[in-house]
Order: C-alpha cells, then structure tokens, then sequence
C-alpha cells in the first residue's frame, strides 16, 4: 500500500512539472511583430536542428508553428529566446503587467508565474549534440497560441530518446508546498 502511495504522489509531481506554455490573442499583436516573430521561429527551429528540420513554418495570422528536425524530433523550444513559446510568454507577461498597473503584488505575480517561465537561452549559444546511435523520438513540435483570454495556460511535452536513463529535471513550475509534500512523502516511506 506505501508503495502505491509513493508512487501515485511522485506521478503527481511529475504531471504537475510539465512545461507551461501560454497563449495570447494574435490580434493584439500588429502584423509587423507577429512576422519578426516567426521569422525568429523559423530561423531558431532550423538552428536547433542543425539546419536539417523535417517540418518548419509558421503562420502570421494564427501565429501556429510545427518545427520537426530530421530525426522526427522536437527541440526544447520553449527554453530558448526568439522562439514563438518565449515571444508569446513575454507578451502574456505585458499583459499581465499592464492589468494589474498600481498593484505591485499582481506585478510581482506576473513575473513569477509568467516571465519566470519565458525561454532564456540564446539559440546562437546551442552547439549540436554528438550523433548518437539510439532511436529517433517521434514527438513533434506544434503550437497554437491562439486564446479569446490575455493569458491560458496549457501544457506541451515532448520526448527524446537516449540509451541512458535520465531524472525529470524541469520542476520550476511546481509550487513549494507540492514538492516539499512529494518529498515528505518519499521521506516517510524511505
């Protein structure tokens, strides 16, 4: 019975880690940006898939994208600037800034649960990693950021394969409590 406890408290945890992606009204965005953006998308697309990607585009009114390399893999892009994920998160983050103008709490929120979450890291720093003779991972990257709201959460994964096993490592968006009370868990079954 401990074991079915622990089990179902660390498969909460790991649901609850999943990337949060959000999603804006393209309208809001003039037709100028919205094309810069997705030129920044198609060009980090085809960087991270070292200038071979299977499937690439975008498109200008929905601001939708599909970026698949080769290999049938989906890049991280949601952890790297000038993709669609980190422009759409910083407009949610505008948003969010621009409705709780005067309060400083709501602010504060905006950058934790929001810009916190955006993609930092410069495409222009990614370096290929060496090939590697385990299976392609089938997932694919697509998106809409499509919402009648200023700012929705929803939730992406994607999936790589390698010969060695690896630990879910993308907890920033679980909260304290959660992850204090997983590991309680785990502590008093140990």
């Amino acid at each position: 019975m401990r074991s079915f406890i622990a089990v179902t408290a660390l498969s909460a945890l790991l649901v609850a880690a999943d990337n949060t992606t959000f999603s804006i009204n393209p309208e809001e965005v003039d037709l100028t940006t919205r094309a810069s953006w997705c030129n920044g998308q198609t060009s980090t697309c085809n960087t991270l898939c070292d200038s071979n990607p299977q499937d690439n585009n975008c498109n200008v009114n929905t601001l939708d994208f599909a970026c698949t390399c080769s290999n049938g893999s989906a890049p991280g892009l949601q952890y790297y600037t000038q993709t669609m994920d980190t422009y759409v998160c910083q407009q949610a983050f505008t948003d969010c800034n621009q409705a709780n103008v005067g309060n400083a709490e709501g602010q504060k929120n905006c950058t934790t649960s929001i810009q916190d979450n955006c993609g930092k890291l410069d495409p222009a720093d990614y370096s290929a990693a060496p090939a590697s003779s385990s299976a392609a991972s089938t997932a694919a990257a697509t998106s809409s950021a499509v919402s009648s709201g200023s700012s929705s959460a929803a939730t992406a994964a994607a999936s790589t394969t390698s010969e060695a096993a690896a630990a879910a490592t993308n907890f920033q968006h679980i909260g304290t409590g959660a992850l204090a009370a997983g590991m309680g868990v785990l502590a008093y079954l140990l």
